[in-house]
């Protein structure tokens, strides 16, 4: 995984997919770990299957989860800031 967006969504994912509420998605969960692991590209792609293929109200209570996540985590939010510690723009 080299884009930081995509390790942050699969963390997110995999922190999602761990709570007990989701214990009868243990083979999604094995892709999303194996793609973590490996960062392969279709490793990647195949947890992004077994999220699609996931029945769809349960598919979007995971990734409601996820963007909650994501949403809140501000260390992220601050990396893509403009005006973030490194960058060059003034804005």
């Amino acid at each position: 995984m080299n884009d930081p967006t995509d390790t942050r969504f699969f963390n997110a994912l995999q922190e999602v997919l761990s709570e007990s509420a989701f214990a009868n998605c243990a083979e999604c969960r094995a892709a999303v770990d194996k793609a973590i692991q490996t960062s392969a590209p279709l490793d990647l792609r195949e947890a992004r299957l077994h999220i699609d293929a996931l029945p769809g109200t349960l598919r979007d209570e995971i990734l409601a989860r996820v963007h909650a996540r994501m949403a809140s985590d501000l260390s992220a939010i601050w990396d893509f800031m403009s005006n973030a510690q490194g960058s060059q723009k003034p804005n």
